[in-house]
């Protein structure tokens, strides 16, 4: 699997392993909950478009995606885990599902 793919999946599995909390942590709130879903929503169709695309990882602006979308997940994973006020990890969640959509509409061309 080549990189670009590669984080994206990692990010939309992140999110799923972690969704029933996150969920919970929303506390009825539908405003949070709908921020929660549809980040969630966008970071699983960037996967999927992403299984139906090629990649063109030799981009350097692709390759800078990737970087930062590393380091983005690696802070999501350490902010759901230490969850205290979701409004702050639904902001970090929405910042790294908006680089998965970025990272997907560069490094990809259509079939």
């Amino acid at each position: 699997m080549n990189p670009s793919l590669k984080a994206l999946e990692n990010q939309y599995v992140l999110l799923t392993n972690n969704l029933p909390n996150l969920i919970a942590a929303c506390k009825g709130d539908k405003t949070l909950k709908d921020t929660l879903m549809s980040s969630y929503v966008t970071s699983r169709r960037n996967y999927w478009d992403g299984i139906n695309a090629i990649f063109h990882d030799d981009d350097p602006a692709v390759h800078a995606l990737v970087t930062q979308m590393t380091a983005d997940q690696i802070s999501l994973d350490a902010t759901i885990q230490n969850m205290g006020k979701i409004a702050k990890v639904l902001a970090a969640i929405t910042k790294a599902v908006d680089v998965g959509s970025q990272l997907l509409a560069k490094a990809s061309a259509a079939l």
